[in-house]
């Protein structure tokens, strides 16, 4: 009796570990390593870092550390997909020359796995567009913009791809983000853009019918907005994100702040687990999301990283904003913290890299170093008032920009005509630090093919530009990049009343006398945009309709970055630096959300 039960318990934990080991093998781990937003910034960077009270500067980023980076991460993961989340091109002298060549260029080292289009991939129009993707070694997909078979981008992207991993079927779908690339880049008439969250549905039910239980979203459609489609939408288990620039994961111990948690995790509508993450911008941050499916294809867990990525050079900086010496001793200390507190990867950089990216340096080198005058405090850079932004805690600016002001101030100056300048918060790339100014930087800092445009618009019209661009990202869901600040006017904003009236209170400033006076309503007024928002985009779909009724207007053909290059130069030639507005020529007088 004693051989029999015994017997029976030796059955039985045989029997448990097979149906244990059966559940193992029916279990599949995915490694995701993945970037967004690199737009052109190909070099490292000087990052300010605030540790313990004091100021450091590293250097991050860069393709070449990216590079050894995924290959470091490669290596000691198993089911690995590289992927890239959109806006590869615009932003920094290398596109301004190379018009995304030098960026393809890079990225085929690399090896991604998938890139799904960004809204920036339109700036310079479908031609620039098709010669990057025709020298892609990679594959191009979007799920939600279709081409006519007269357009030069017909056929090339495609809505998802299906990749084999280990024995699994992992579908990856691309997804743009649709009203902010239409009504805010260069897109041709035969291209059109569709609703994200129906396009996403359509494509994981079509994945699902196929027998692919793991989908994969490659999303170039912002953090706050894969939030809400994830509640929406079934069958997605994991989007990786772009577009808003969104630095996830607890950063604070460098002074930095971010957006929410790496991964963040929401419930679908099926109430199943989906996992979110994006990797900030600029490739200063490589995302490594692990994630753990069961034998229904459903995630059960998801965790991972957001690596910083630096090199080993550090500066600690004085009150003055000067870079001091720190000794041997000190900087291995401080290196030595900084990868035990796990926020930061020491990563040297790819020599393949290095090399390939030369032959492209040389050519910008001359050009770039030149030095246009002195700023001469930071000026940091949100898009909306008192919301995270590149790093900057959105709190400490409860009244937006203290950048895009002081550009729209350089546009005033350089048309002698405009009594207003209105500019788009999206439309200057990022915050300056105070020091020496080059032509890099300026382009860095405004990298579009932008131009001066001055239209005729009455007071009540201005008025609407303004809200237009409130609608089109508090209602329209549109980029908080239409935000608008201005300079010869100021305004009080309030976000809880009705559309349409949510500026009030508004004043410009006589350009003879400099003095203050309410907005006439029905009196005629020369404003100054810059051509992209002059063409209707990111909403400011006013400027358009006007133009429509009664002519274009004036195209002043000022460069707008040579425009505030020239802002520069005739401070210092004053024996001025560029300063932040003074608090009586400040656009935004109060918001509230």
């Amino acid at each position: 009796m004693k051989r029999f039960h015994f017997g029976l318990l030796i059955g039985l934990a045989l029997l448990f570990d097979m149906q244990y080991l059966h559940a193992e093998q029916k279990s599949f781990e995915l490694n995701i390593l993945h970037i967004n937003d690199q737009h052109s910034h190909l070099d490292s960077e000087p990052l300010e870092l605030n540790i313990d009270g004091k100021k450091y500067e590293i250097e991050v980023g860069g393709m070449a550390r990216v590079a050894s980076e995924i290959k470091a991460l490669k290596q000691k993961s198993k089911n690995t997909l590289v992927l890239h989340a959109g806006d590869a091109m615009s932003g920094t002298l290398y596109f301004t020359l190379f018009k995304g060549q030098a960026d393809v260029a890079l990225m085929n080292e690399i090896g991604f796995d998938a890139f799904t289009l960004g809204n920036h991939e339109f700036d310079e129009g479908d031609s620039v567009l098709f010669d990057f993707i025709d020298k892609a070694k990679f594959p191009v997909i979007s799920s939600n913009v279709d081409t006519l078979k007269t357009s030069v981008l017909h056929g090339k992207w495609k809505p998802y791809i299906i990749k084999e991993i280990d024995g699994q079927k992992v579908g990856i779908i691309g997804l743009e983000t649709a009203q902010k690339t239409s009504a805010s880049s260069r897109p041709g008439k035969d291209i059109s853009f569709y609703d994200e969250i129906f396009r996403t549905q359509k494509y994981a039910n079509e994945l699902m019918s196929k027998g692919v239980d793991k989908i994969i979203l490659l999303s170039h459609f912002g953090y706050d907005n894969d939030q809400r489609l994830a509640k929406k939408v079934k069958g997605i288990d994991v989007i990786i994100g772009g577009d808003s620039h969104s630095l996830l994961g607890d950063f604070s111990s460098l002074g930095l702040a971010s957006s929410g948690k790496y991964p963040t995790e929401v419930k679908s509508v099926e109430g199943k687990k989906v996992c979110i993450v994006q990797a900030w911008e600029y490739t200063k941050v490589v995302g490594e999301l692990n994630v753990l499916f069961n034998d229904k294809g459903e995630v059960t867990s998801c965790d991972g990283k957001a690596h910083l990525i630096a090199g080993e050079n550090i500066s600690l900086k004085d009150v003055s904003g000067q870079k001091k010496y720190i000794d041997k001793k000190e900087i291995k200390a401080l290196q030595g913290m900084l990868k035990n507190g796990a926020v930061l990867d020491i990563v040297s950089e790819d020599e393949g890299i290095v090399k390939k990216l030369s032959t492209y340096k040389d050519q910008i080198k001359v050009k770039a170093s030149e030095v246009i005058g002195d700023i001469g405090e930071d000026l940091r850079h949100i898009r909306v008032p008192g919301k995270t932004y590149d790093g900057v805690d959105g709190k400490e600016l409860p009244l937006g920009s203290e950048l895009a002001p002081v550009i729209a101030a350089s546009f005033y100056n350089a048309s002698l005509k405009s009594d207003v300048c209105i500019q788009n918060a999206g439309g200057v790339r990022s915050g300056l630090k105070s020091g020496q100014m080059t032509v890099q930087g300026v382009y860095t800092l405004l990298p579009f093919s932008n131009t001066l445009v001055e239209i005729q618009l009455s007071g009540a019209e201005v008025k609407q530009v303004l809200e237009d661009a409130l609608i089109n990202f508090y209602d329209n869901y549109g980029s908080d990049g239409s935000f608008p600040y201005a300079y010869g006017l100021k305004y009080d904003i309030d976000m809880n009343r009705a559309k349409n009236d949510r500026v009030y209170n508004l004043e410009i400033k006589e350009r003879k006398s400099g003095n203050w006076v309410s907005l006439n309503m029905k009196k005629q007024y020369t404003i100054v945009v810059n051509s992209y928002i002059a063409e209707g985009r990111d909403g400011y779909t006013t400027l358009q309709e006007v133009q429509q009724k009664r002519g274009k207007g004036v195209d002043t053909y000022l460069d707008y970055a040579m425009s505030f290059a020239k802002y520069v130069q005739n401070m210092n030639k004053n024996n001025k630096k560029v300063m932040r507005l003074p608090k009586e020529e400040y656009c935004i007088k109060s918001y509230k959300e």
